[in-house]
């Protein structure tokens, strides 16, 4: 379907106002390639500054300039940035759809850079915990843009397995903070924090380079009445003329389910939050922020920001050996983020997030156990099982969770409904990074048995409720809730087959699409004349 990449020029792919944003085109591969880099670069920032405060946070000097916080106000601080990262996903339901994908992308990582250079030159705790807030807001914006913009571009035979990359590039991120933390901990001024907490700057000018070559969606431009540049993105992205028969039928596919969505007007609240549509709406809202939330109330980021706490406090390791157990641990997690890019379009997202949650669920409860006793046997085998958690995570729930909703979603409301799950998302963030401090410090141990019976309760869910996206274009999806509809869309056969279709397979049925929607159009055209 992609071919080789052409000579690069100069285009338009602007929003709201003419070649105010112009991109330099590449096509094919070469533009794929590039969609998948700026956004896993985001990605990248986004898992970055998850595993940031894990690891400075302990740190001497860190917690000079703090004041010395009490570990209520130490949560506190590190969670902030999540309620920054939720108002940043409401103002992507107010402004994203408006603005676009793009300029959501630019705008969310200017966001990021004023943030980070506040971090940066923090002197008290308040500075930072303001400057969390601004850095959390550019994040929230880019998690609800980015994943719809890959959604709305890569092809759909292969889109769960590109967007693969996406999520374990979050995991990388995670990983490059904590060996930094350790490199910078022995240092005797700021910059044992001040360093880690600028390369946020780093990444986020890197997406702004990256978005030259970006265009906006097709969808995007198609819902917005620029039906000749969505054409011509469709083609740069297929590598194929602009009058070719699957641009046509990609574009004719997207039309027809906007015509069929009724568009001419600015979609409301709370026809986000009405069944009463064709698309139902509240359904695939709902159904959207499912593995948001399984994301967050599995637990990981109970280990995630707290891993290194966990073995310094809990399991009596030293704060050096705390923090190497930790890079490592997230290395393997980094490691293991690859797997479901050869399988998660094989045995769809259903399965994927099914197994990854009972994987999820045991590791939870071994863990809970063992830290019941803190013997030497008790301890290595809850460090074993806090990797295997990790890896389980990884490879099932994590992937799916940020790929899934702005695959569920109608373009009618798929930025504003996208921007609701990712604000489930950071909300649960918040609470779960806020209360594992004091979990801990209440009931030790025991605290992981509520992952555990959380993991398994996401099995069932799953299994009755979701809907299979691989293999379906966006246009498919949206059919089944058209012609099918129900509660239990899991219950029926058709909405769990997973749909095995070659890059060939899709050609050609956007081939004979266009072909059909040309021949209507000659027909009408002669019965006309």
């Amino acid at each position: 379907m992609i071919a080789h990449a052409s000579i690069p020029q100069f285009s338009s792919a602007s929003a709201n106002n003419e070649d105010i944003m112009p991109f330099i085109e590449l096509r094919g591969k070469s533009l794929i390639f590039i969609i998948l880099i700026t956004s896993g670069v985001d990605f990248l920032l986004f898992g970055y500054d998850q595993g940031l405060f894990g690891g400075i946070l302990a740190g001497e000097r860190f917690q000079q300039m703090l004041g010395q916080p009490n570990p209520t106000m130490s949560g506190l601080v590190t969670a902030i940035y999540d309620i920054g990262c939720a108002l940043g996903a409401v103002g992507a339901f107010v402004y994203g759809e408006k603005i676009g994908r793009k300029r959501s992308i630019i705008w969310a990582n200017v966001i990021v850079i004023v943030g980070a250079t506040i971090q940066t030159a923090s002197y008290n705790y308040w500075q930072m915990f303001a400057s969390r807030i601004i850095a959390g807001v550019g994040v929230g914006l880019s998690t609800v843009a980015v994943p719809i913009l890959q959604s709305e571009t890569l092809p759909a035979h292969n889109r769960g397995a590109l967007l693969v990359v996406q999520s374990a590039l979050i995991i990388i991120g995670v990983a490059i903070a904590s060996w930094l933390c350790f490199a910078t901990l022995y240092a005797n001024n700021s910059m044992q924090w001040r360093f880690p907490v600028a390369c946020q700057v780093l990444f986020s000018l890197i997406v702004l380079v990256l978005c030259i070559w970006i265009p906006e969606t097709p969808r995007w431009l198609a819902q917005h009445g620029q039906k000749d540049k969505a054409r011509h993105v469709i083609a740069c992205l297929l590598d194929k003329p602009d009058e070719d028969h699957e641009v046509e039928g990609q574009l004719s596919e997207i039309l027809e389910n906007i015509a069929a969505e009724n568009t001419e007007e600015e979609p409301t609240w709370s026809e986000v939050f009405s069944n009463a549509t064709r698309a139902r709406n509240l359904q695939r809202v709902l159904l959207g922020m499912g593995p948001y939330m399984m994301n967050q109330w599995s637990g990981i980021n109970s280990v995630c920001y707290y891993c290194a706490y966990i073995l310094q406090e809990y399991l009596d390791y030293s704060q050096s050996m705390a923090l190497i157990l930790a890079s490592v641990a997230f290395t393997q997690y980094a490691i293991f983020s690859w797997p479901p890019y050869f399988y998660i379009d094989r045995i769809g997202r259903r399965w994927t997030v099914i197994y990854s949650s009972a994987g999820c669920a045991i590791c939870m409860a071994i863990i809970a156990g063992c830290l019941l006793k803190t013997t030497h046997s008790a301890t290595a085998a809850a460090v074993a099982f806090i990797f295997l958690y990790l890896d389980c995570f990884t490879m099932g729930i994590l992937p799916v969770s940020w790929s899934y909703s702005a695959e569920i979603q109608p373009l009618r409301v798929r930025n504003k409904s996208t921007a609701v799950g990712v604000f489930s998302h950071w909300m649960s963030n918040f609470v779960v990074v806020m209360v594992t401090p004091i979990g801990l410090d209440n009931i030790g141990g025991n605290y992981f048995w509520i992952w555990a019976i959380v993991c398994a309760s996401f099995i069932p869910l799953t299994y009755f409720f979701g809907v299979e996206t691989s293999g379906r274009t966006l246009e498919q999806v949206d059919q089944m809730f058209f012609d099918e509809p129900r509660i239990l869309m899991g219950l029926n056969a058709n909405h769990r087959r997973v749909l095995h279709q070659s890059a060939s397979d899709e050609e050609q049925r956007f081939k004979q699409f266009g072909e059909k929607r040309a021949s209507i159009s000659q027909t009408e055209d002669v019965e006309k004349s």
